[in-house]
């Protein structure tokens, strides 16, 4: 029977971190899976002698690919990633832990909906890290009740990521122009959302990361770091930081609306800020949205200022930012003017909401929330 997942798992070095990922899926994974094992010309013995005697289980069959030179992490996973003929592919770097279900969850996931096209897992890369002393088996039992719930993030992160086969046989696979290690599955992600697939995080799946492990021994790290940025930013455009103030509130349908169509600037790499005027804290406003069915995204926060503070408020955050925002958008009144006049000190374009998506910037006219690339292109050009 052909596996339904192929998992890519690209080792270099570290034999004992390689085991320990190694037995967790063997013991851990019930999907029907071929496991790939991308060797990147480790030089530790102890590594090929490990791969050498390593057999399959039940549900995991083990395929080894020993390359002779070490060509960095996408041109690796490649390697594993022609191999695969499986309706899933799953990314997993060699310093992972995978907890029950994580496989079958993700899956799950992904084909609950038609444009999920990559998912991670629930992980303390996430956030979710286990208390002092609480094994990944126990932490991620506590993580069960979010079966079949996820996150929208504005890009995956490849150290365990599922893929489906037609988002790789859309846009093909990890650009190997990224040398070394980082950038490479966020350049992935983009031209996978450019395809018209999401990424997600699967809430009820679980996989912890020894996170930066496996690059300790990389040489040159920060130069590569600043290469590879330096060639996603002049693809893509650097990271925008969006301040959205919604008020009055009051309206959860009105909050649920809005924040549907800040995902449209979050979606061109923008980290959104959305605050509200409001007597509730900002728990409330959250289940407001849940109640709705509302798909959140990692990227845009939900904040709360309370009413009768909020001019004040508002105009200290915009002013002490430290990371500044690129712009500023609320309806049209004295605060906003009060900002345009303090534009020379928090360098945002201020854009005035008018009816529904649309914006007016002092100086360029209008703009539509319902056509992000247009106003991020406007932003990162000024």
């Amino acid at each position: 029977m052909k596996p339904e997942c192929d998992i890519i798992l690209l080792s270099y070095e570290s034999p004992d971190l390689l085991k320990r990922c190694v037995q967790s899926v063997l013991e851990r994974t019930k999907v029907r899976s071929r496991l790939i094992i991308v060797d990147n010309a480790s030089r530790d013995p102890g590594v090929a002698r490990y791969l050498h005697g390593l057999h399959g289980s039940g549900n995991v069959a083990i395929e080894k690919v020993f390359s002779e030179e070490n060509a960095g992490f996408a041109a690796g996973m490649n390697k594993g990633m022609r191999l695969s003929e499986a309706p899933f592919l799953c990314l997993l770097n060699n310093d992972c832990v995978v907890a029950d279900g994580w496989l079958e969850e993700m899956i799950a996931v992904a084909r609950s909906r038609d444009g999920i096209g990559l998912v991670n897992p629930q992980s303390n890369t996430f956030g979710s890290r286990p208390d002092e002393g609480v094994s990944v088996k126990d932490h991620a039992a506590l993580i069960k009740d979010k079966k079949g719930k996820f996150v929208e993030l504005g890009h995956a992160i490849a150290f365990a990521c599922l893929l489906k086969r037609e988002v790789v046989e859309r846009i093909g696979y990890l650009d190997e122009a990224y040398k070394g290690v980082c950038y490479e599955d966020t350049d992935f992600s983009v031209r996978a959302q450019k395809a018209g697939f999401i990424s997600v995080m699967a809430e009820g799946a679980y996989v912890f990361h020894l996170e930066q492990a496996s690059r300790r021994s990389l040489k040159g790290r920060e130069e590569i770091y600043r290469r590879n940025r330096e060639i996603f930013e002049s693809r893509w455009g650097r990271l925008l930081r969006v301040f959205f103030l919604d008020r009055p509130a009051g309206n959860g349908n009105r909050l649920a609306e809005n924040y549907e169509i800040l995902k449209n600037i979050a979606r061109e790499r923008a980290i959104v800020e959305m605050w509200i005027g409001h007597d509730h804290p900002a728990a409330g406003i959250r289940d407001e949205f849940d109640g709705k069915n509302v798909i959140r995204h990692a990227d845009i926060g939900v904040n709360v200022f309370p009413g009768s503070f909020a001019a004040p408020a508002i105009l200290w955050r915009v002013l002490t930012k430290r990371k500044k925002y690129n712009a500023v958008i609320m309806e049209d009144g004295f605060l906003l003017r009060c900002l345009r006049l303090l534009k020379p000190f928090h360098g945002a374009e201020v854009f005035a909401r008018e009816e529904g998506s649309r914006l007016r910037s002092g100086r360029q006219g209008l703009f539509d929330l319902k056509e992000p690339a247009v106003l991020a292109e406007y932003l990162r050009g000024i």
